[in-house]
């Protein structure tokens, strides 16, 4: 190991690196283009200086070698080699050509319509909200009562198909793997490096969904004409990617090795544990893949958009992804359907409605690939009470009268069936 340094080979390029993802975290959906292309022109720039300065850090030293071995591992493909162009086109002869595309999605529990893309460049560039403003009448032709829509933006160069954001994260994710490769051959110890390397791990742009940074959600109340835009979080699992053994989760529950356990129960289970200790969870997607593995999915909303749109998406990918099954678990509310106000209620909007529940629920469901479907409701005042909780289990459940907000999973289901 080589001596202490506050200065070690690694800052400047560790500075680099912090600079390039700085000037990404600038990136916003709602900026103009002048800063948008601003944050892009000076991320190109700062991403290409890494390998300049690291490479004057190394020269005539034992690590020279290794710093080729490693570039050519990580940075020698088509996605580092586009970064490196726009690096140059940037500094010497225009700045980035951006173009921004805007989606206008509208969520009913049974199905999705997506309005037609609006492109935007430089030139043509409006206020989104001005886009939304226009849209009133339709909304309320669609429903007097409440309409719930998503608003997606998506990033690309001019005159190209393929979405910014994904090579950004797979050209940062490469680089990242660079420098830690080279950090640990050169096993120096570096105080700037360390405190570079705090800084980049609570950077939100490369971690965070690209939900999270580029949808947001609404939902817009005609007899106000009122919109809420809707706040929600969400467990870092980005893009369901990160996949576990089902035999994991179904071990993890049983005492028993060797005994064959139903994955919907245990979700059930440990789900009812959670609630029991908190008195509340945050509605969770349970995703079960044809190669017996899972991902969760976990969020909170303050609309309901937010739920439509979760699983409108997850519907988009059961084929590409091979889903074979579903589970997913939520709190509900319940209202007393044979009081004289029922319809009344029925007439009112989300939150107005709220007012008037009779009692909460937490409510379960499965749906997979044949079709099947389970459901169960609990009340959640008695969620503690242990015989209470297996009378529901053991009752018989309607497979045939499946949730409405569920539909677009069991419609994909079907389609990929016939």
């Amino acid at each position: 190991m080589s001596q202490t340094t506050a200065n070690g080979l690694l800052y400047p390029a560790m500075h680099k690196l912090y600079s390039a993802l700085n000037s990404l975290e600038q990136f916003q959906k709602g900026n103009n283009f002048f800063d948008n292309i601003s944050c892009l022109d000076n991320f190109f720039s700062e991403y290409r200086n890494i390998t300049f300065v690291l490479q004057k850090s190394l020269a005539h030293t034992e690590y020279e070698s290794i710093y080729e071995e490693n570039r050519a591992k990580y940075l020698l493909n088509e996605t580092c080699k586009w970064f490196v162009e726009k690096r140059n086109e940037v500094l010497k002869q225009h700045p980035f050509n951006l173009e921004k595309r805007i989606t206008i999605t509208l969520y009913s529990p049974q199905t999705s319509i997506a309005l037609p893309e609006y492109v935007f460049t430089i030139e043509n560039d409006v206020e989104y909200s001005t886009i939304i403003d226009s849209l009133r009448s339709l909304f309320i032709d669609i429903n007097p009562v409440e309409v719930f829509f998503s608003v997606e933006f998506s990033f690309y160069e001019k005159g190209q198909n393929k979405e910014l954001y994904d090579d950004l994260i797979l050209g940062i994710s490469n680089m990242k793997m660079f420098i830690s490769s080279m950090r640990e051959a050169i096993n120096e110890e570096c105080r700037l490096c360390d405190q570079l390397e705090q800084k980049i791990d609570k950077m939100n742009f490369y971690q965070v969904p690209k939900n999270m940074l580029f949808i947001e959600d609404f939902a817009y109340y005609p007899q106000k004409d009122h919109f809420e835009k809707g706040s929600r979080m969400e467990v870092m699992m980005p893009d369901l990617s990160i996949r576990m053994p089902l035999s994991g989760f179904c071990n993890f529950l049983s005492k028993d090795s060797n005994e064959k356990r139903n994955a919907f129960d245990d979700f059930i289970t440990m789900h009812i544990v959670v609630f029991s200790m908190q008195k509340t969870l945050m509605p969770t997607f349970m995703i079960v893949y044809e190669d017996e593995t899972f991902a969760l999915k976990s969020f909170h909303a303050s609309i309901k958009t937010t739920m439509y749109r979760t699983i409108n998406d997850i519907a988009k990918r059961i084929e590409s992804d091979k889903i074979k099954s579903i589970f997913y678990v939520t709190e509900m509310l319940k209202y007393a359907n044979e009081s004289n106000d029922y319809r009344e209620i029925l007439k009112m909007n989300s939150n107005d409605r709220a007012k008037y529940r009779t009692s909460e629920l937490l409510c379960f469901y499965m749906l997979d690939s044949n079709l099947h479907f389970q459901s169960y409701c609990f009340d959640s005042e008695k969620i503690d009470d242990v015989g209470y909780v297996m009378s529901i289990l053991k009752s018989q459940f309607q497979e045939s009268t499946i949730t409405n907000f569920l539909q677009p999973i069991k419609d994909e289901f079907e389609r990929i069936r016939k």
